[in-house]
């Protein structure tokens, strides 16, 4: 199953108004397009998805204001908003990690990173996952829902769907994305979202007219360069989200 990202209201994620970047190509290029969900069935009306997320949004609001969250604030949901989306893909994504612990802990990274790799089988990641540190990193966490407020906080809350998750603020994982950043390349901010072209996978065939030549599928990958890609991928998403105060979301 692959990863993307969406940034954008929930009324369009769950109305299913958007295309994922793969999506987009193959309408773009005369291919057909499949995508298998958990969940196939057609989605509710757009105007029913957003009656319920703003009911849900406002119950939200309410109880981190309750909870002492002052820049908790609602956002604008509806169906028509702008939204950002790519494909990290889970590999690039679990680069990122094992990068963030090796840089966090002092420790060595592998180079290369086979594909479909199991960090979590990786003594950086244990060590993380076993430590206090998980409990202030979204990244780590597996946090795949960040909503559009200025306090750095994670907490567990039910979805509009009622699916129980930890959700963070976009704020937190902006911190999460300076502090990799400090910890490792230093980089502008021109420089990193250049690595979305330049970094990342490499590429398994040639495209000639509706053709694919030269095929040959890439089993091993380089670790620092998927990191940055998925890096590059989670800044843009950062900005997006701050100028037009929408959620983050990693679908799969």
């Amino acid at each position: 199953m692959g990863l993307d990202i969406y940034a954008g209201t929930y009324t369009r994620y769950y109305a299913r108004n958007w295309k994922t970047v793969n999506q987009q190509f193959c309408e773009a290029n005369g291919y057909e397009y499949h995508q298998i969900r958990a969940d196939n069935s057609p989605p509710p009306p757009a105007e029913e998805v957003m009656a319920a997320v703003s009911n849900w949004e406002e119950q939200l609001v309410t109880v981190l204001k309750n909870s002492g969250v002052p820049s908790a604030e609602s956002w604008e949901e509806n169906n028509e908003k702008p939204y950002y989306t790519s494909k990290p893909d889970w590999d690039a994504l679990n680069a990122l990690l094992l990068y963030t612990a090796s840089r966090l802990l002092a420790g060595d990274f592998p180079k290369e990173f086979p594909k479909n790799f199991d960090i979590y089988k990786h003594p950086l990641i244990l060590e993380i996952i076993n430590s206090e540190r998980i409990n202030s990193w979204s990244l780590f966490k597996g946090v795949c829902h960040w909503i559009p407020i200025n306090d750095s906080i994670m907490f567990g809350f039910p979805l509009a769907n009622g699916v129980n998750v930890d959700i963070a603020a976009v704020a937190l994982l902006k911190n999460e994305l300076l502090k990799i950043n400090e910890l490792g390349w230093n980089a502008d901010r021109e420089t990193i979202l250049s690595w979305a072209e330049t970094e990342g996978y490499p590429c398994d065939g040639e495209m000639n007219g509706n053709k694919i030549e030269n095929l040959q599928v890439n089993e091993v990958y380089d670790t620092e360069s998927l990191a940055k890609f998925a890096f590059s991928i989670l800044w843009e998403a950062v900005e997006f989200a701050e100028k037009e105060r929408v959620p983050i979301i990693l679908d799969f």
